[in-house]
């Protein structure tokens, strides 16, 4: 993949309750974009997010995953988060490294306790906020209840870009209101609205403009005074109503299918926030996405793997990061030795020269830098805001299983710890015992399967 200035970078990530579809999408995107040439399934063990067996054992995702793609000459870097409760440090983690929260919600089941989660996390971050009303093509799947739910919880700011043509074994595709045109099959074939749906388009697309103009005062006085506005203005608006979060845009589809995906992918492009449209605060600091102003990344997640070693995941806010250089961690005022760095797709990593502002990456075999650790040039004063993890709410004591166990049990549970903060690991004063806690039951059972898996130690829960 060839690099990208930073206003052709997209970063987004897909939130949402757990089923609802989000790594089928993500897969569907990459389809799109031709970036896989066989779409991957869940059950197949195939997809590119999903590659982790502990993953493959429950059928859903446990930790993020970075899906970068591209479309319209842009780089779009999609990060696919778990929806399963206990896995929400995930979230934080993915939230903090893009622009964009893409909700995913079933449109059989509307709105969900993750739903909620995903929206509050994201306006937490003043994140702008986006909809996918997907899995259209199931029985029961119904558009205008989520919408009726979305507008009910959150406001009529939250409003339709596109609209679907059928539901259930009819979904065909969707209908944009910015071009009003309809787009249907997993080509998106483009054509012209269905005549049954030409009202419904007619109605939604004047709402739309009415929220797009109300970005800009000139755009307001146009629209009262009864003139249209152009294209050029419509657009214009809808980009900067969704910025500033006035605007949160609606969309249909089904992943499965390919259904709507494209058009989900354009908008992205067209409308969804580019890193250069945010200034990030970092103390003092104003820190604006430019490749050539002195270095400033957060380090948004840590993988632990026995043979790489620790695989550090960054998002770049300010300069680059190169291979073959050195930043200064802020966090815990120490220089770093930054070897290769990578570009993430799924487990594949690929080597690059540099990671550009706005751009995420990844580097292997730092010394002391962990999650939420500021990365920036020796010097500077920047020290970026930590992330913040949810109290843990399960514990169970460990103990090893054999001899063996014991001698290796402290340093693996404390590097899969590294992996995941929303983790506690901490020592019984009275009983001696180590205490492992985590967001539920299942977070700690798994991360036990990690590092039995990992590392070869046996450990019992009790």
């Amino acid at each position: 993949m060839k690099e990208y200035p930073s206003d052709s970078i997209r970063n987004v990530a897909l939130v949402g309750h757990s089923g609802t579809g989000k790594t089928t999408l993500a897969e569907a995107m990459l389809f799109a974009a031709g970036a896989v040439t066989r779409l991957g399934t869940i059950e197949d063990h195939t997809t590119t997010s999903d590659w982790d067996p502990d993953e493959h054992k429950r059928t859903f995702s446990l930790s993020l995953s970075i899906i970068p793609l591209e479309w319209n000459d842009h780089k779009i870097n999609i990060i696919d988060t778990p929806g399963y409760m206990d896995f929400m440090g995930e979230v934080k983690c993915g939230l903090r490294a893009v622009e964009t929260a893409l909700i995913s919600i079933d449109a059989v089941s509307s709105l969900q306790v993750g739903t909620e989660f995903a929206w509050r996390f994201a306006d937490e971050l003043e994140l702008p906020r986006a909809f996918l009303i997907n899995r259209m093509d199931r029985d029961n799947a119904d558009f205008d209840r989520c919408v009726t739910d979305i507008q009910t919880a959150w406001g009529n700011k939250c409003l339709p870009v596109t609209l679907p043509i059928g539901a259930e074994s009819s979904f065909q595709g969707v209908v944009d209101l910015l071009t009003m045109k309809a787009y249907t099959g997993d080509q998106g074939e483009e054509g012209p609205i269905p005549d049954d749906l030409q009202g419904a388009a007619d109605q939604a697309r004047e709402k739309l403009i009415e929220a797009a103009a109300e970005t800009d005062d000139a755009l307001v006085n146009k629209y009262l005074e009864g003139e249209e506005l152009t294209a050029d203005e419509l657009s214009a608006g809808v980009r900067a109503g969704i910025a500033s979060g006035s605007l949160v845009p609606i969309f249909a589809g089904a992943g499965a299918g390919v259904l709507g995906v494209r058009r989900l992918l354009t908008a992205i492009t067209e409308y969804f926030p580019a890193p250069t449209d945010r200034i990030v605060q970092a103390g003092d600091n104003e820190l604006k996405c430019d490749s050539a102003a002195p270095l400033a990344a957060l380090v948004f997640k840590t993988a632990a793997d026995p043979y790489v070693g620790r695989l550090t995941y960054f998002r770049v806010l300010s300069g680059t990061v190169a291979g073959d250089s050195h930043a200064w961690n802020a966090t815990k005022d120490v220089d770093e030795r930054i070897g290769t760095v990578y570009h993430i797709t799924g487990k594949t990593q690929d080597q690059v020269p540099q990671i550009v502002a706005g751009d995420i990456g990844a580097v292997a075999k730092l010394a002391e830098t962990q999650t939420g650790d500021t990365l920036c040039a020796k010097g500077s004063d920047v020290k970026l805001e930590p992330i913040s993890f949810p109290s843990p709410s399960a514990s169970a004591a460990v103990s090893p299983k054999t001899k063996a166990d014991l001698d290796k049990m402290g340093s693996a549970l404390h590097r899969i710890v590294e992996e995941d903060p929303s983790l506690r690991l901490e020592r019984n004063a009275d009983t001696g015992e180590m205490i492992l806690s985590g967001l539920g039951d299942s977070h700690v059972e798994v991360n036990l399967e990690r590092v039995k898996r990992k590392f070869g130690v046996e450990l019992e829960m009790h």
